[in-house]
């Protein structure tokens, strides 16, 4: 028997997946034949239910739980168990994303699916003193609460990646499928955000996001779903110009949204909890 805070995250994301619009989540074929090799399948204990970000260093991963669960950044090991749980002094309003440099973590406190918030923000979390937390400010350019419905509009962002002195941005384009990549300065604020590049032919919305140093692409997540709340997760490449080169499916698992490239085309994913599935920390090898 599952416990009481296993369903309840599992009921939020069927919940959730029925209301997804038939425009932002048809049933597009997410990519071409895997040729994707499943290394690890490993269940995550019960307090990571709704795990929707993941970063990766040495033998470290790090997580967090999305809307409605507390303020924590998770520590793992490479064997999924939590080694440590920091509770943070900020409002988890809906935490999507973490990356991070030698100095900070960054924490996307950017979930919007119902383009109705007016204090998107990332969370610039001292890696020496997590209780120094320095919040910048999220603001799109042509962003009109007013106007935006309910997963039908581009204003939202589930995946983020530090690059230098900036941290790049990934859109969950509901409406137009279309992603949008922005520019967010670690230091400096930034006005009213405006997109870098854009990417058409991504087959569902973006969740998470990394670097390949050693290929020198982008590696993304997402998914596309349906009314009954079967998910088809995929995972795409692009190049450090934002180009895409190419999808594939990842068949035999739902609601991916946390991933970190690791070495030799290995990368970790997570997904979130089900009323088909636990929440797993996943490791895959992408195609040579």
């Amino acid at each position: 028997m599952k416990n009481p805070s296993f369903m309840a995250g599992a009921g939020k994301a069927f919940a959730m997946s029925l209301l997804l619009l038939p425009a932002a989540c048809s049933s597009t074929d997410p990519g071409n034949d895997t040729g994707i090799e499943v290394l690890e399948d490993i269940v995550l204990d019960e307090q990571l239910v709704e795990t929707s970000g993941l970063y990766c260093e040495a033998n470290q991963i790090f997580t967090i739980n999305d809307s409605g669960n507390s303020p924590n950044l998770f520590t793992l090991d490479p064997s999924g168990r939590i080694v440590k749980s920091e509770r943070l002094t900020r409002k988890n309003t809906d935490w999507e994303s973490i990356t991070a440099d030698s100095e900070f973590f960054y924490i996307g406190d950017f979930g919007n699916n119902a383009g109705k918030r007016s204090d998107l923000a990332v969370l610039k979390v001292s890696r020496t003193d997590p209780s120094d937390i320095t919040p910048l400010s999220v603001n799109y350019e042509n962003y009109d609460i007013a106007k935006n419905k309910y997963y039908a509009h581009d204003y939202d962002a589930e995946a983020m990646v530090s690059q230098g002195d900036h941290l790049v941005l990934f859109s969950k384009s509901w409406l137009t499928r279309v992603v949008k990549v922005y520019y967010l300065d670690k230091d400096q604020p930034t006005p009213l955000l405006s997109p870098v590049a854009e990417v058409s032919g991504i087959p569902g919305v973006v969740t998470g996001a990394d670097f390949d140093a050693q290929n020198n692409r982008y590696v993304i997540v997402g998914y596309t779903s349906n009314a009954l709340g079967m998910f088809k997760p995929f995972i795409a490449t692009l190049s450090a110009e934002f180009d895409l080169i190419s999808t594939y499916k990842l068949t035999g698992y739902g609601q991916v949204e946390g991933l970190c490239v690791r070495e030799n085309n290995t990368i970790w994913l997570t997904q979130e909890s089900s009323p088909l599935s636990a929440a797993k920390l996943i490791r895959v090898k992408l195609p040579e």
